[in-house]
């Protein structure tokens, strides 16, 4: 499989999508995850800012901040090895554009988590499939921050739970040592379980 083509052809139909059909699919996302056992359950939830045509977890993030869930944003880091901080996003808090023109919250170093503190962590994708295996924007900057996964298993960590719309899932992606797969996919039509 041609993983760049893949992404093109995913990328064109996401930013096809109509404002409205998008609104519909996070509708549908917020019935199904707020339902979910580990969003229910979890207290320090990592969502992320949508952009192009990804899921938009916002209404999702919404009913954290009603429930009583801290909500954090990533944060690009430079090191170690390009990954994310997670940094609190206090409803109404400022945001700026990284170096992607991705907004994140302005933070203040003392109160950066870090990804094995959280409880449960949204994750954007291009595609997924069957097993879990998540393609992204190609950056690595998720399988990055979450590689002690593999190595350290005493560290339990967060739920990786992508946010697609169904048609961004795949018959099958070719896994590379360094991915790291996900618990499940929520997409506008159903939960999808990988552990």
């Amino acid at each position: 499989m041609d993983i760049q083509r893949l992404r093109r052809r995913i990328k064109t139909q996401r930013q096809q999508l109509s404002r409205q059909t998008l609104k519909l699919h996070s509708q549908r996302i917020l019935r199904l995850a707020g339902n979910y056992k580990p969003f229910r359950h979890g207290h320090r939830v990592a969502f992320y800012y949508a952009m192009r045509g990804e899921m938009d977890p916002a209404p999702l993030l919404q009913l954290a901040i009603r429930t009583g869930k801290t909500p954090y944003l990533p944060v690009l880091r430079q090191r170690p090895a390009c990954g994310l901080w997670f940094a609190p996003y206090p409803q109404g808090a400022k945001l700026i554009d990284n170096r992607f023109g991705i907004p994140e919250p302005c933070f203040k170093h003392r109160r950066l988590v870090m990804p094995w503190a959280l409880d449960l962590v949204f994750v954007p994708l291009i595609a997924f499939d069957a097993q879990g295996h998540r393609l992204g924007m190609g950056g690595g900057y998720y399988d990055r921050t979450f590689a002690y996964k593999r190595q350290r298993t005493h560290l339990r960590g967060p739920k990786l739970i992508g946010l697609a719309h169904e048609f961004q899932r795949v018959p099958r992606l070719s896994a590379k040592p360094w991915d790291i797969p996900l618990d499940a996919v929520i997409t506008e039509s159903c939960i999808h379980n990988f552990i």
